[in-house]
């Protein structure tokens, strides 16, 4: 008797992350992760810069935050946050 997908005893394993493409000894981030990362690096990042790059920039961040990366919000006047790279 064969099994189908609906038989199984055991669950799938979930998909992994498309963000992040993982090695033996590192993870390579790819598209939008890897853009904001470069921006974080520069320096002090808003809201309004992150949008211009993912319009989802607080799941990327979020992406960045699960990787390893310390990033912290700061809130500034007008509504605006600024993002910063911790060392």
């Amino acid at each position: 008797m064969q099994l189908d997908l609906f038989d199984r005893k055991t669950p799938a394993p979930p998909p992994s992350d498309p963000s992040v493409l993982e090695s033996d000894d590192e993870q390579r981030l790819t598209g939008q992760n890897a853009r904001i990362l470069e921006m974080l690096q520069d320096g002090a990042v808003t809201t309004a810069e992150l949008a211009a790059v993912a319009l989802k920039y607080s799941g990327r961040i979020s992406d960045l935050r699960k990787a390893g990366y310390r990033i912290t919000c700061h809130r500034i006047a007008g509504g605006n946050n600024v993002y910063r790279l911790e060392d």
